[in-house]
């Protein structure tokens, strides 16, 4: 074979495997377009029939189709399909070809934003659409970039610019204060300690109160508040890092301070600590003067009033949570 020979089939070889390979392509091509086939959910549509009754007929035939269960539409909605026939009875976690979603009475609810169990599993539904919860990727929201409005529902929500921030909980601000949040809706009745960004506060009806001072219980815990916020949430309400007995209170006007012996201020101490003029309640190394109750010290819970402990109240106290204690001199007895 000659040089000239051997040229001419290896350009012809080079030819056909260029052929061979464009024609794979080809093939393949068509086979992934082929397999992109049309949702049965469009082929379909939800209408009523000569009996009364509703089904999901078939486009190009005008036939019911028996053999479909799933969510079939029209132009009033998504509706639950058994067997061809709506099922207006249907209320759960149904699903078709674009996914699972929220069915009331046999139309899904594009205006469902909840948490749900339906069939022993928890679903996250964000406007109809279900997600399993251990699939859902929550969506995490800086409390001070929300604000708390009505919504033309009537009902209050925390929204994320123009949206509803379906999934926070915490607190939220308006004009008009801080409000506890639940799954995005305003929460009028709660009542206790919860938290935000910025820390933990009381809440009382919905709303943060910040004129609140004193000891609260809940769920089982107690915590010290001051201006509606939380400076301690451990059991005794006080700080044990310091020995109280060797801290002096000194000050002028509103700012008295609990000094230790070196002459710094015990900045990071919540208890009690005393001067010549009494024995004072301590928040953060200061004096609180608009403690008011009854908080944890070193020898137990004492009668404050303005700041300071009573040493001359002796009688029943209660608490706004309704425990009455019996106190002897500014001291609860046990």
């Amino acid at each position: 074979m000659t040089k000239v020979t051997t040229k001419i089939w290896a350009v012809l070889l080079a030819a056909l495997m260029m052929v061979t390979v464009f024609g794979g392509l080809v093939m393949v091509t068509s086979s992934t377009t082929a397999s992109a086939a049309t949702p049965i959910e469009e082929t379909m549509v939800v209408k009523k029939a000569k009996d009364g009754n509703w089904y999901a007929f078939n486009k190009k035939n005008n036939k019911i189709n028996t053999k479909y269960t799933g969510i079939a539409k029209n132009n009033n909605g998504w509706w639950r399909v058994v067997k061809g026939k709506v099922n207006f009875k249907a209320n759960g976690v149904f699903t078709n070809s674009y996914g699972a979603w929220w069915v009331e009475n046999g139309k899904v609810n594009f205006d469902k934003n909840d948490t749900v169990t339906y069939n022993k599993k928890t679903y996250v539904i964000r406007d109809g659409k279900a997600t399993l919860e251990k699939d859902y990727k929550y969506k995490q929201y800086d409390c001070n970039k929300l604000t708390v409005k009505q919504a033309p529902d009537g009902q209050w929500y925390a929204f994320d610019g123009n949206q509803i921030a379906w999934d926070y909980t915490g607190i939220a601000p308006n004009g008009n204060g801080w409000w506890r949040i639940v799954r995005g809706r305003l929460d009028w009745n709660a009542t206790g300690v919860f938290s935000n960004n910025n820390g933990q506060f009381y809440v009382e009806k919905g709303k943060v109160n910040f004129a609140k001072y004193g000891v609260v219980n809940y769920n089982n815990k107690t915590y010290v508040i001051a201006g509606g916020a939380v400076v301690t949430s451990n059991d005794t309400g006080y700080s044990t890092n310091y020995d109280s007995s060797k801290l002096t209170v000194k000050g002028s006007g509103q700012n008295w301070y609990a000094y230790t012996q070196k002459g710094k201020v015990a900045s990071d101490y919540t208890g009690f600590a005393s001067n010549e003029n009494g024995t004072w309640r301590i928040v953060n190394g200061k004096v609180d003067f608009n403690a008011n109750g009854l908080f944890q010290g070193d020898k137990g819970l004492y009668k404050v009033t303005n700041g300071k402990v009573d040493f001359n109240y002796n009688g029943p106290f209660a608490t706004e949570a309704g425990a009455v204690y019996n106190v002897v001199n500014g001291l609860v007895q046990a």
